[in-house]
């Protein structure tokens, strides 16, 4: 080998281990931004579709886990996230409470006034 294959190999290896370093780290601060998005979307509280005022009969029977609910409620587009749903079903409890109904619910009820409803507890506005 000559002393510029040497060269060459050393700043090709140079050159990869950088950009798998550099794809390592866009790849971390991705999972963070996304983790910070879903825990402020989880917390805030805010409705999807502030702006539509559309309403929706849901069927929720008995026996309806949290995870049969929350597939129901996305697939029908009133929460952005199953996964949203779900965990704040969890986070406030109410994934032991979930009532067998028919509930008038939209994209534009918080999560807490769907798990509310759907729970058929009454809101502090109206107590």
């Amino acid at each position: 080998m000559t002393g510029g294959e040497d060269k060459f190999r050393i700043i090709i290896g140079f050159i990869l281990r950088t950009m798998i370093n550099i794809l390592f780290v866009i790849g971390i601060v991705e999972g963070f931004v996304y983790s910070y998005h879903f825990s402020y979307k989880l917390f805030a509280d805010i409705p999807y579709k502030p702006a539509v005022s559309d309403t929706m009969n849901i069927t929720i029977e008995a026996g309806n886990s949290a995870k049969d609910v929350a597939d129901i409620l996305d697939s029908l587009d009133i929460v952005e996230n199953k996964y949203l749903i779900l965990a704040r079903m969890y986070i406030g409890k109410y994934n032991s409470k979930i009532k067998a109904g028919t509930y008038k619910l939209g994209p534009a009820m918080t999560p807490d006034e769907i798990c509310r409803c759907i729970c058929g507890i009454q809101s502090e506005e109206t107590s």
